[in-house]
């Protein structure tokens, strides 16, 4: 779809508005501050017991585990972060699509899993939900600053977009901490969080992300 000429001119008018800063400045700026954020999930992972705490699954299975889970990450985030070739942004279809992909890929990844080992020990899982909110919510609030008031179209969904997909990522350390692939577990530890964060960023975006009049 064309944007219209007065969405046009909202959009210039707001880069004009703003301090020149090169693209090279940017992006070291947003890679420091993603950086940083994606380090808030490593205390928690250190202090339950780090890599020995999924020592009751075999090594392999969560390496393979924490590799398609960070493929499904790289694909959310590619389309969440990234604006695209379009102007305004991405389509409100594929900022959706990112959200609904997240929690039900998420779920069928982890539970794939169950029947090929044994769980070691049960466990609700409100430790890998809290893991997940912190390491997820880091980035969350990283990818708002980022993106503040840079978003012409589609703020809800985009900021949605951007919970859903943080999720993703703050999932990845948790695959790796727990051997845990029975569905409720997963349902509560690991796909919970991603939904409450989408949440969060759909109310989050709607406040933050859209350029303002001047």
């Amino acid at each position: 779809m064309t944007p219209s000429a007065s969405l046009r001119e909202r959009v210039l008018a707001d880069a004009a508005a703003r301090r020149a800063r090169t693209r090279a400045e940017g992006r070291r700026r947003a890679a420091l501050i993603y950086a940083l954020a994606a380090l808030a999930g490593l205390p928690l992972f250190v202090f339950w017991g780090g890599f020995a705490h999924a020592k009751g699954r075999p090594a392999a299975f969560t390496v393979a585990i924490a590799t398609g889970a960070t493929l499904l990450a790289v694909v959310c985030g590619t389309i969440a972060w990234h604006r695209g070739r379009s102007l305004v942004g991405r389509p409100a279809q594929a900022l959706v699509s990112v959200t609904l992909l997240a929690p039900m890929a998420t779920y069928a990844w982890l539970v794939s899993w169950h029947a090929r080992y044994v769980d070691p020990f049960a466990r609700v899982g409100y430790r890998c939900l809290t893991m997940t909110l912190l390491a997820g919510g880091a980035l969350l609030a990283a990818a708002l600053y980022v993106r503040k008031r840079t978003v012409a179209v589609h703020a809800t969904a985009a900021g949605a977009a951007l919970g859903a997909a943080a999720g993703t990522f703050g999932g990845v350390i948790v695959d790796v901490w727990c051997p845990l692939t029975v569905p409720p577990h997963v349902l509560v530890g690991h796909v919970l969080p991603i939904v409450l964060l989408a949440a969060a960023g759909a109310v989050a975006g709607r406040l933050a992300l859209p350029i303002r009049e001047r």
